[in-house]
């Protein structure tokens, strides 16, 4: 394979602008879905590290239901 090849190969495989785009509208409709959050557009767009936080919100949830199955 050449190196164009290999470019090409890999340029194929990253997502479009509108597949980003619709995962994006995807993921905050699941996560205001499953979380029980309201956590508008314009929250999202001004603080590019919710996901973060709200992977930190699971965690220490998951971590406190686990503590409480055992002290169970």
């Amino acid at each position: 394979m050449t190196i164009g090849g290999l470019v090409t190969a890999l340029a194929e495989q990253q997502p479009t602008a509108e597949q980003l785009a619709a995962r994006v509208i995807e993921g905050r409709r699941v996560m205001r879905e499953h979380m029980n959050c309201a956590v508008t557009d314009e929250e999202f767009d001004s603080a590019p590290d919710v996901l973060s936080r709200v992977y930190e919100i699971a965690a220490e949830k998951s971590v406190a239901s686990i503590k409480k199955g055992r002290a169970a």
